[in-house]
């Protein structure tokens, strides 16, 4: 198995990513109307990728993860990062992470900042991130998302 690699995402590939993601969100526990309504709410376009850090990580040349990072002054802010589901708990996740750290610092940001479900908030504070407060989720029924911030 080639070694995990990590480049700028293309436009031409929101769809594959897009993808990505279902199967992605299809691993946790979820009733197919939450994943209908959660596939239909998603809004990463080929203008994401082209405007904002957006990155893939690759294994054998096959993309399976990425993170897409906007910037707003001093404050990074993560708006996906998603891994194949039978990739997850083998470490990409965290890489891909780490990358997104590493790119807000080079910016000059001094802290990052996400929303997460409950699911995903477990890794995240593994990844050092801490709770910062909640809002609403756009999934009617679904479970509030959790605010998180990591101090750069």
């Amino acid at each position: 198995m080639d070694e995990l690699r990590v480049r700028r995402a293309r436009p031409s590939e929101v769809e594959a990513l897009r993808a990505l993601t279902r199967r992605s969100m299809a691993y946790w526990p979820h009733d197919a109307a939450y994943l209908a309504e959660a596939n239909r709410l998603l809004s990463l376009s080929a203008q994401d990728l082209a405007n904002d850090e957006a990155w893939v990580a690759e294994r054998d040349g096959t993309p399976v993860g990425y993170y897409r990072l906007t910037l707003h002054g001093d404050r990074a802010e993560i708006e996906e990062l998603f891994v194949e589901r039978e990739y997850i708990g083998h470490g990409i996740g965290r890489q891909l992470f780490q990358h997104a750290v590493a790119g807000a610092r080079r910016r000059g940001c001094t802290h990052l900042e996400w929303e997460t479900d409950t699911d995903a908030a477990g890794f995240y504070l593994a990844m050092g991130g801490r709770e910062i407060g909640a809002s609403p989720s756009a999934i009617e029924g679904g479970e509030p998302l959790t605010r998180m911030r990591l101090d750069l």
